[in-house]
């Protein structure tokens, strides 16, 4: 198996890519679909569509402007607009704050 994201071979019972981390297969797909934060052109939803549907975002993108440029323009921009507005956005993971070594175990120098 491959994963999708950068190409590289993976094993089989894999939930997660070795190289890059995302999710691989269909038993760790995404459940939901949301907008990452990661991979943002404009707002996000053609990344969150290919992510969710298990496709590459720039393949996303490019079938989603063809459908626009044949369908008159309007009801593309339209329908990402409201996808923009109706798709959530990936929550924000805060960092986890790192303890203050003691004193008496800090390196001095």
């Amino acid at each position: 198996m491959y994963c999708n994201s950068c190409g590289q071979a993976v094993t089989d019972q894999a939930r997660y890519c070795s190289h890059c981390g995302r999710v691989v297969g269909h038993a760790g797909a995404a459940a939901r679909l949301i907008r990452p934060r990661y991979d943002r052109k404009i707002a996000g939803v053609c990344a969150g569509i290919a992510e969710h549907i298990d496709l590459d975002a720039s393949l996303v993108r490019i079938l989603w402007i063809l459908v626009t440029l044949t369908s008159g323009f309007f009801p593309g921009v339209v329908a990402y607009i409201i996808a923009w507005i109706i798709i959530p956005d990936q929550p924000v993971i805060p960092p986890v704050p790192i303890p203050a070594v003691p004193q008496q175990y800090a390196v001095s120098g």
